[in-house]
């Protein structure tokens, strides 16, 4: 399962997709057998399968990007669907969200949580940074945010130029940084309906 540099590649298909944990994926991960891919836009994916923003493992040509690039918060349950196609967002629409993690969402409530997700998007990728790029968001780890990033891809530069097609030299605007919250908090309503305005 893991590769020269020990990052998963292929998920073996004997490991079943709901065992799947956050610690157990990348963002390189696939499992297309379970119809699970990894979008990219390297160069190698054209030069496999001649043309970008397929699977990179498979060529799986899934994600209407046009629309999806239109950033348009009216669509998200396209978005949202659109990326659950990708494994690694997949695991974290459905994997459980640790207690620590829900109950601090809970106790913090939507009021807060909404000033501090505007506030850590903007720290982690707001502006680009080579060499923290893709190490800046935790597996999980006891904040909810942490998991809504990784499941709207909005956990590095990387995951936002591929599903949001901003560059990663680009420093995001106030309205990029609204659809991100945006996405993050309708992602943890659904994760945690019991959160509360306050």
């Amino acid at each position: 399962m893991r590769n020269k540099r020990g990052k998963f590649t292929r998920v073996p298909a004997e490991v079943p997709v709901q065992s799947l944990t956050p610690l157990d994926i990348t963002c390189g991960s696939t499992k297309c057998e379970s119809k699970l891919h990894c979008f990219s836009l390297k160069k190698s994916s054209i030069k496999k399968f001649g043309k970008k923003g397929v699977c990179r493992e498979c060529g799986t040509d899934l994600i209407d990007w046009n629309r999806l690039h239109k950033r348009d918060l009216k669509d998200v349950k396209f978005i949202f669907s659109q990326m659950k196609t990708e494994l690694i967002r997949h695991v974290f629409w459905h994997t459980d969200i640790d207690d620590q993690a829900r109950d601090e969402a809970v106790k913090e409530g939507m009021e807060k949580l909404e000033i501090r997700v505007r506030k850590v998007l903007k720290s982690k990728v707001g502006k680009h940074n080579s060499f923290w790029d893709g190490r800046q968001t935790p597996m999980g780890n006891g904040d909810i945010i942490n998991y809504a990033q990784h499941a709207t891809a909005t956990c590095c530069r990387k995951c936002i130029e591929i599903w949001h097609n901003i560059p990663p030299e680009d420093e995001l605007t106030e309205e990029q940084l609204e659809f991100f919250k945006e996405l993050v908090l309708l992602y943890a309503k659904d994760r945690i309906p019991n959160l509360l305005e306050n």
